[in-house]
């Protein structure tokens, strides 16, 4: 079951994270991500950013560092995240513009996940995305909160392993790559085996990094891939850098991307309202405890309420026109191709369900209608 969290918690979560991601030491981002994702992973090659030479982990937690205590927050509400995510499906491959962000570099926390199928044994589905520049363009991070099984099973043993010395662990790595278990339904193994082979999956992470004290990040959330958005021409989506055990298909990534473009762009418009909330004071508290600087504040994303014309019709221009109507209709939620002079470019954006035509005259299928308002 995912956690529940409110606008005025997500202050507080930035301040972990931002701690996390300046911790030196085994138990911050630089080794969480030397530990997990290591150096060279094979995916980032695919991303069109990184090379062989780079240090993948090094270049992601250095970043992270230095982002995340100056990022600018929101929280997208329940309705919000559920219109991005329908919004998503229909949106079509898209020019990223620096214009069409909410903020250059910011968190931004969905009320609930708003892509089905992100999550995963261990990982609840994704509601947290961090953004900000990055070589070739914006680098888009993703995070979940993780699953009850990994923190009531793995997660336990990790910090376990963890509070050994490392190389006692590496040697316990070795024995349980050595001695796999034969059949651990049948012949339930000992509590020092079932380790061993816990270990033994670890053993390429145990020799570049020691384990992370907390084994998952302390801040709740962990880190389960970074998307590189380059303000050129998409043709489909950009390379995607995983997680360890990422466990997610090809279309739950692209559904995800979609969804939080869909969202950007969204809340550059007329039919979303955005309100300054501020963390309650024992949080305002802890969080200049961890940092004076940091700012407490977020802005909660949520709709306006419906509306029965599209954004762009008056009554003026139903009155001018030359058709002649002689029904209303609902027009479904749609994307439409917007110019804009400015940059010489088009930008969808979202015309929300709406009834078109005469007021006067019936409706299409009847005169009654249930209309649910926002």
């Amino acid at each position: 079951m995912s956690i529940v969290i409110s606008a005025r918690d997500v202050p507080e979560i930035r301040a972990r994270m931002a701690a996390w991601a300046r911790d030196p030491g085994a138990d911050g981002a630089a080794n969480w991500f030397t530990f997990w994702l290591g150096p060279h992973p094979e995916q980032a090659t695919d991303s069109r950013v990184f090379n062989r030479a780079d240090d993948v982990s090094a270049l992601i937690s250095s970043t992270l560092a230095a982002q995340l205590p100056v990022a600018e927050l929101f929280y997208v509400s329940d309705e919000m995240t559920d219109l991005a995510g329908h919004a998503a499906t229909t949106l079509t491959d898209y020019r990223l513009h620096p214009e069409d962000l909410p903020a250059p570099v910011g968190i931004m926390v969905y009320a609930h996940p708003p892509v089905p199928g992100t999550a995963t044994s261990s990982h609840d589905g994704l509601t947290v995305v961090s953004w900000g520049p990055g070589r070739g363009g914006l680098w888009v991070h993703t995070w979940a909160s993780l699953s009850a099984e990994w923190t009531n099973g793995a997660l336990r043993i990790g910090r376990v392993l963890a509070g050994l010395p490392h190389e006692h662990v590496l040697e316990r790595a070795i024995r349980g790559s050595q001695h796999p278990l034969a059949d651990p339904e049948r012949n339930p193994p000992t509590t020092a085996q079932a380790a061993d082979s816990f270990a033994a999956g670890l053993l390429p992470n145990l020799r570049r990094a020691p384990i992370p004290p907390s084994f998952s990040p302390a801040h709740g959330y962990e880190w389960r891939g970074l998307t590189p958005m380059e303000f050129t021409e998409m043709q489909g989506w950009p390379g995607y850098v995983a997680s360890n055990g990422e466990g997610m298909d090809a279309d739950a990534k692209i559904a995800q991307q979609r969804a939080i473009l869909a969202t950007w762009l969204m809340m550059g418009q007329t039919l979303v309202r955005s309100e300054q909330l501020t963390a309650p004071r024992a949080a305002r508290r802890r969080i200049a405890r961890e940092d004076p600087h940091l700012d407490p504040t977020v802005r909660y994303i949520d709709l306006r309420r419906a509306r029965t014309e599209p954004p762009d019709h008056t009554a003026e221009e139903s009155r001018t026109s030359t058709r002649e109507y002689r029904h209303r209709w609902i027009v479904r939620g749609h994307w439409r191709n917007q110019f804009y002079p400015s940059r010489n470019d088009h930008r969808p954006i979202w015309i929300d369900p709406h009834l078109a035509g005469p007021e006067d005259k019936p409706l299409l299928g009847g005169e009654r209608v249930n209309v649910l308002r926002r």
